[in-house]
């Protein structure tokens, strides 16, 4: 008895001592791709709770176009994409993803763009 008595005041300790009481829950995942040249790849997030990923992406000078692409990293299958300019910052969120991994992709160069749960 006096070992388990020990254990709880260890574990509330613990707790109280790295702020677990008062966390939030966790934030959601993102990467940024970035390129100043050529073709930029994100890292990879998870799909949320409802299986939605969101990716954006605008150009960063006048003269460039391209495409923002979200791909399913277990698959190798692009599941989404829209044109990209350097005028808007365009968004699009897809849903409906039974993939665990997704990733964005920028193409034309002078490319940043994010991907999201």
């Amino acid at each position: 008895m006096k070992k388990r008595i020990i254990q709880l005041v260890t574990a509330a300790t613990a707790v109280a001592a790295f702020g677990l009481i008062t966390a939030g829950p966790a934030s959601a995942a993102s990467s940024v791709c970035e390129s100043w040249g050529g073709v930029c790849t994100s890292g990879s997030v998870p799909s949320n709770g409802n299986h939605e990923v969101c990716f954006s992406g605008k150009h960063k000078a006048l003269a460039y176009w391209g495409r923002a692409e979200l791909w399913d990293a277990d698959t190798g299958v692009m599941v989404a994409s829209f044109a990209s300019n350097p005028s808007e910052n365009k968004t699009r969120c897809v849903g409906g993803l039974y993939g665990q991994h997704y990733y964005e992709r920028g193409t034309g160069g002078y490319f940043y763009g994010q991907v999201w749960n």
